[in-house]
């Protein structure tokens, strides 16, 4: 049974609910419609679920969201594609609803941030940090196409930052941007295949450091896309499986760490009510080198040789929703990742991964307050530091934590508070460092 105050909105065999990552309740028939300014909100989130924008093993992590990140998108695409005998049986508050997207299939929404911060460690150094203040713009945009009484439906997005530093000795500005174009098709209510391609520019100072030889921070410029195709089945049960294939290309200027990857992402989903849910994936990675060299068991590089990754990841995880004096999510998650080198192993490590979440919406939806966490630790299996006999081996955790803090001036204004402190710690010598930012600013959304 549904504990007592958990949300959940039934519009005949639908459920319509607030995306995973975003503190705003979608759509509820106790509270006003939500107007189509605020669908900009929801699908910011989603895109950052999409891809985790930073560089970790010399190479962008791409994180796709699952069945139940993208419930709304397959609500909404549902409703909008209802004939209008079947549109004429729901409810009046769904119809109002509807009313405020139009009759066409295009639905467009846009947002754009001014914000102003500080930042105590732009370099990454573990020695000399340098503090400065700086000006950021974001800009956040989506685009969706959903014919009605159609099987087909399209999503676009693109978003990102431009920062400017006030006289940083270290870099002038930092960018990030991502994009991406989703075609969908739906034959049976139970079963979707998807195409999608990405694609990500990022000029910032990152730590390369996992998949190298020893500390590495620098500024970097990478061009990196992926084109993937999959499909989905729901199951009886509340259960969901899925399955892609994805190729991925990474260029990167200055630094020899170009590369391609292809991976099988598997997954599965189990949630029995709206309000939780729990989910496993595994992806299998063949990550191969454009430039760098195998080495030997010392770090030598070989001449004539390829260096390639072999790498299978699991993750687990899962979310509980309910509203007590206001709105509530939490999620909590875990994952391992093995990495091979498919030569000496000296490349060879393991890593684990924790992390956490939890947000709240005031019932008038006037302030939303989200808290995450994430603990990283890597082992590395032949590299050591040190000197002796038995030096210790290689070892690296990272701990992170965010806190963001909304408040609704408007109908379209908001004003958002945010801090970041990211701590990495490392047994080699000078490699551990701490990098802490605060932002404050508004936000537009059209």
């Amino acid at each position: 049974m549904k504990p007592a105050g958990v949300p959940n909105v039934s519009i005949g065999a639908l459920v319509v609910k607030s995306p995973s990552g975003k503190p705003l309740i979608f759509y509820s028939v106790k509270t006003p419609a939500l107007r189509p300014w605020r669908l900009l909100a929801v699908f910011s989130l989603l895109s950052a679920l999409v891809v985790t924008q930073a560089l970790r093993g010399g190479g962008l992590l791409a994180q796709t969201a699952t069945a139940a990140d993208e419930d709304f998108v397959d609500v909404l695409g549902q409703l909008l594609a209802l004939s209008e005998e079947d549109r004429a049986a729901l409810p009046s508050d769904v119809l109002e609803f509807l009313t405020d997207f139009g009759t066409s299939p295009w639905i467009p929404s846009a947002s754009f941030s001014a914000v102003t911060g500080y930042r105590d460690n732009v370099g990454l150094s573990a020695l000399v940090p340098e503090a400065v203040g700086f000006a950021e713009g974001r800009a956040e945009s989506f685009l969706m196409w959903q014919p009605a009484d159609s099987a087909w439906q399209a999503l676009g997005i693109l978003d990102g930052f431009y920062r400017r530093y006030a006289n940083n000795p270290v870099t002038d500005a930092e960018q990030s941007w991502f994009s991406q174009l989703e075609l969908k098709w739906k034959p049976l209510k139970a079963w979707d295949f998807k195409v999608r391609g990405q694609g990500f520019y990022q000029d910032e100072v990152v730590d390369l450091s996992t998949t190298a030889a020893q500390r590495t921070v620098l500024p970097v410029e990478v061009l990196n896309g992926n084109v993937d195709g999959g499909m989905s089945l729901r199951l009886p049960g509340g259960v969901v499986a899925q399955s892609r294939y994805a190729w991925r290309r990474a260029d990167y200027r200055f630094v020899a760490e170009d590369y391609a990857s292809r991976e099988w992402w598997n997954g599965l989903l189990w949630q029995p009510w709206s309000w939780m849910g729990l989910a496993y994936e595994r992806i299998d990675r063949q990550r191969d080198y454009d430039f760098r060299q195998n080495v030997t068991p010392g770090g030598r590089p070989l001449p004539d040789t390829q260096l390639s990754f072999a790498q299978v990841d699991h993750e687990a995880r899962g979310w509980v929703e309910w509203n007590r004096a206001g709105d509530w999510r939490w999620e909590a998650g875990w994952s391992e990742l093995e990495n091979r080198d498919e030569a000496s192993g000296f490349y060879d490590y393991d890593g684990e991964s924790w992390r956490g979440s939890l947000q709240w919406v005031s019932r008038e939806e006037k302030w939303e307050v989200r808290v995450e966490w994430e603990q990283d630790r890597i082992d590395y299996l032949n590299q050591t530091v040190g000197a002796g006999l038995t030096p210790d081996p290689r070892q690296r955790e990272d701990r992170w934590v965010r806190v963001e803090v909304w408040r609704r001036l408007g109908p379209a204004w908001d004003l958002r508070l945010e801090g970041e402190d990211l701590l990495s710690e490392s047994n080699e010598i000078d490699a551990s460092y701490r990098d802490r930012t605060y932002w404050l600013g508004l936000t537009y959304t059209y």
